[in-house]
């Protein structure tokens, strides 16, 4: 099916095995934050978590008050693809837009890279997907160039609504609802991308 000038993809086929390893480390960290009331960034107890975050995701070793005061969620996203055994396939960085611009450019050229950013409406949503939206206007699926934006892991898919993990969402590791309708499609108009993850 050929969706704005682009195979759509349709393959139905269950998730692979980064995504599962993925999803799991995520509900880890979500855990973590969480287990005994929601820690904020700036808790002495959690701290070495968000410095993992930055040095082992980004590799960006920064001084504590930065590391708390930037804004982590790339580098949350980057530590859990990194753990979850990415390697070179996925773009690492400290900017969401880094890697999203990379996985709509492995879509449009569909090369052999396992990660591949579609339109919210081409596809359906599946555990393991990384769903994203702009934090600036004027930011869209063709955009080049740096931007601001942010992107949640997909943990579960439920029946209108998929749910997400991401770091740094109310300064701390956080789910969110994302509305999907019948079709698990995303219905919120602010995401403009879904990365699928098809790494074994």
């Amino acid at each position: 099916m050929i969706v704005g000038g682009y195979i759509a993809y349709t393959k139905r086929r269950g998730i692979s095995a980064l995504a599962k390893r993925a999803i799991n480390f995520a509900k880890q960290e979500y855990e973590l934050w969480n287990k005994n009331g929601k820690l904020k960034e700036d808790d002495p107890t959690i701290f070495e978590r968000v410095k993992a975050y930055w040095q082992e995701g980004a590799e960006v070793f920064w001084d504590k008050a930065k590391m708390i005061n930037e804004a982590w969620s790339a580098a949350f996203i980057s530590y859990i693809m990194k753990k979850s055994g990415a390697g070179n396939d996925f773009k690492y960085s400290t900017s969401h837009s880094v890697y999203i611009r990379d996985a709509i450019k492995n879509r449009k050229e569909n090369n052999k890279n396992p990660f591949k950013a579609y339109k919210p409406e081409e596809v359906s949503i599946k555990k393991g997907d990384i769903v994203c939206y702009p934090r600036q206007s004027g930011v869209n699926y063709d955009s080049t160039g740096s931007y601001a934006s942010h992107c949640d892991i997909v943990i579960d898919v439920k029946k209108d609504h998929a749910v997400t993990v991401g770091g740094n969402v109310s300064n701390s590791v956080s789910e969110t609802k994302v509305p999907i309708d019948k079709t698990k499609k995303i219905t919120d108009k602010k995401y403009f991308a879904v990365i699928k993850n098809n790494k074994v």
